[in-house]
């Protein structure tokens, strides 16, 4: 890693954007079968059972529920604690370098177009596809013209309502909604840090990458992750950046543009407590998997948030598991960049050309993925099986999708696919 004050080439940054995108198409399909979030049609482990099994499934255990805490499930689960939460820090990260020499009015017209119209375009035709698949209706030509006509329509007009527009209008690429509303949010800190490096508010950012003993990174950071918690957790459960969850990503975001805004204390912090970091992120794991533990035999969403809903605002396990939850994130994430900085910030000439296919592969893998667990289910495969071989179903089939887009100008633009760039770069 180089850390010439001028200029520095963040391949690790963008290697780590990568893989954490690509953990989403095993994520996606692993959840459709252990959780079957998707439904009894595309849950190839539901393939074969009659509907009397199904409900003998539901009423004696709690398997192919988000609540399982057999090893899949849980792996499912640790994963699903700090891999969005280290992408909005990698956006916050990217967020830096890109306002660094553009004018505020520009880099809001640049996250418009890169954000907002892949994900209206992505709602349009995947949402439209995605619902074909699932619901599994015999539709006509002129019927599936309909729906997808009105599905532009409606789409449109809601994909903003609160939970509801995410949920039904835009489905998985909340992402990129909610990276555009943080985006907009703090471009006044962005234009003030980036006009007045010296002033109080970039002075203050970089305040905790400069206390004693790393108390700053170590300990208050995280803190500030579990007081949102705390704020925002009981009123309603974390599900796709709705409730608790658009804050704490929110704060996950900013602290991603403070460690570039940092830039050497950041960087020499990851590389001096490395084990340090690991080692703590291993500790909070077992706490983790402690308290998911206890939320599985109370029946008490400890992890998930929505606790007024068991009649409880706060109590001893709450708090605890505000700070678990977020203690555990954090140092994931810092572990996860600080062994990418040590092993990724390499050059390659494929690194361009996976982070053309990062938009792409996201926007397209959903309904491929609602389609590659019904080829799971009629090829009788299950479980471990049915993962790999959707995976690979998926992997392959948006492989392709990226292939025939990003050949023109206006399907670039479409989803989302930049320019041929080698790495995140500050100059």
């Amino acid at each position: 890693m180089e850390n010439d004050s001028s200029k520095v080439r963040r391949h690790d940054i963008d290697w780590l954007r990568v893989i954490l995108f690509a953990l989403l198409i095993p994520f996606h399909v692993g959840i459709g079968v252990y959780w079957n979030l998707y439904g009894d049609e595309v849950n190839p482990n539901f393939e074969g059972i009659s509907r009397e099994e199904r409900w003998e499934i539901a009423e004696n255990g709690n398997d192919y529920t988000s609540e399982s805490v057999d090893f899949p499930s849980m792996l499912l689960h640790w994963m699903h604690q700090w891999r969005l939460a280290g992408l909005f820090m990698i956006s916050g990260m990217g967020t830096a370098f890109a306002f660094k020499n553009r004018t505020w009015g520009l880099f809001l017209k640049e996250r418009s177009k890169r954000l907002l119209i892949p994900m209206l375009i992505g709602a349009w035709t995947m949402g439209f596809a995605g619902s074909v698949i699932t619901e599994n209706q015999d539709l006509d030509l002129t019927e599936l013209t309909f729906e997808f006509l009105w599905g532009i329509i409606w789409r449109t007009l809601f994909f903003w309502v609160p939970f509801v527009g995410k949920l039904y209008a835009l489905g998985h690429l909340w992402f990129l909604w909610n990276l555009f509303q943080y985006s907009l949010l703090l471009t006044p800190v962005f234009y003030l840090v980036r006009n007045y490096p010296d002033g109080r508010m970039s002075r203050f950012l970089k305040s905790f990458f400069n206390l004693p003993k790393n108390c700053g990174t170590l300990l208050m950071l995280p803190i500030l992750l579990v007081i949102t918690e705390i704020v925002f957790k009981p009123w309603f459960p974390g599900y796709i950046g709705v409730g608790y969850e658009w804050f704490w990503f929110l704060v996950f975001f900013l602290f991603g543009y403070a460690c570039i805004v940092a830039k050497d204390q950041y960087y020499n912090f990851i590389e001096q407590q490395r084990i340090l970091i690991s080692s703590l992120a291993i500790i909070w794991t077992m706490a983790f998997v402690w308290i998911r533990l206890e939320q599985e035999k109370s029946g008490i969403p400890y992890v998930d948030g929505g606790w007024l809903e068991n009649g409880i605002l706060h109590n001893d396990m709450t708090i605890l598991a505000c700070i678990i939850h977020s203690f555990h994130a954090w140092f994931w994430c810092l572990s996860i960049f600080s062994w990418s900085a040590y092993f990724l910030n390499v050059p390659s000439k494929k690194l361009a050309y996976l982070n053309q296919g990062v938009y792409p592969f996201y926007i397209v893998h959903m309904p491929l993925t609602f389609a590659g667990l019904k080829i799971a289910g009629d090829l009788g495969l299950k479980n471990i099986s049915a993962v790999i071989i959707a995976t690979f179903f998926v992997t392959l089939t948006c492989w392709i999708f990226f292939e025939l887009v990003r050949r023109t100008r206006i399907t670039r633009f479409m989803f989302g696919i930049k320019e041929s760039r080698l790495s995140i770069e500050e100059k």
